[in-house]
């Protein structure tokens, strides 16, 4: 079974949903890097003209491999993180209409890739987690910048709530777009990704630059966001919260 899928729809609409549903879409290197190759060739394919990120089966994704994260030592941790930020940039940076359709979990640095893109609809079983802290971690992939554009203020509340954030809640706070049923987001999503592939696509790709200025602002606190993750990947509070995590227990942290 293939890490991520590709599916061509009508109107030029190219599905990619993230294919480990037996892992809750938990993303490893073999998913980043297939996902970055998919998208290459969406950007590249002039008869795509939109794209609608997914996740197979009832999650979106989990957001990274714990078990695979608590087995790297802190070297491969950081490269993990390094090389995964690539797919986060071109996310945030692509050249045509994309759409993220949750349904289920959107956790840790999924979150970060479903708030990359131009319109994030969900389902009403959707349901958001940015709890980096109790596995001894910063917010990762784009997260807290992403969330800060979105919430303001209440982005660096939501973190430190350490909770996890429903559907209905997310559409009030504006977390998401558009809140569906669970039955019509496939077709929901496919309908929005239509209309938005229609739009003139050199005008859209400047809107999009205007709107968004992502591309150096976003560049640094990527930046930023690596260092702090150095401070953290490998270090002792995560490799206690990844075992708890795993061990389906209450972290023990010891005071700094």
């Amino acid at each position: 079974m293939t890490p991520t899928q590709s599916e061509r729809l009508d109107a030029g609409v190219l599905r990619i949903s993230l294919n480990r549903p037996e892992a809750r879409n938990a993303i490893t290197p073999a998913m980043r890097d297939e996902l970055l190759a998919g998208l290459d060739a969406a950007a590249a394919d002039k008869d795509v003209r939109a794209v609608i990120l997914t996740g197979n089966g009832p999650h979106f994704s989990a957001g990274g491999d714990i078990a695979f994260l608590q087995g790297l030592d802190r070297a491969g941790a950081l490269a993990f993180h390094r090389d995964t930020l690539v797919l986060v940039r071109k996310l945030a940076s692509f050249p045509k209409p994309l759409v993220a359709a949750v349904r289920g979990a959107c956790a840790g640095g999924s979150v970060g890739f479903a708030l990359c893109a131009d319109v994030l609809i969900c389902s009403r079983t959707a349901f958001f987690g940015v709890q980096f802290m109790r596995i001894g971690l910063t917010p990762d992939m784009g997260t807290a910048f992403l969330l800060r554009q979105r919430l303001g203020r209440r982005a660096y509340r939501l973190i430190l709530d350490d909770r996890l954030v429903r559907a209905e809640e997310a559409g009030d706070l504006g977390l998401c777009d558009a809140l569906v049923d669970d039955d019509v987001l496939d077709a929901e999503s496919v309908a929005l990704a239509a209309r938005l592939g229609a739009l003139a696509p050199r005008a859209f790709r400047q809107t999009k630059w205007l709107t968004r200025q992502l591309e150096g602002e976003f560049d640094r606190y990527l930046d930023d966001e690596m260092t702090a993750a150095a401070a953290c990947l490998g270090g002792e509070e995560f490799v206690e919260g990844t075992r708890a995590f795993l061990e389906k227990r209450p972290p023990l942290f010891r005071p700094a």
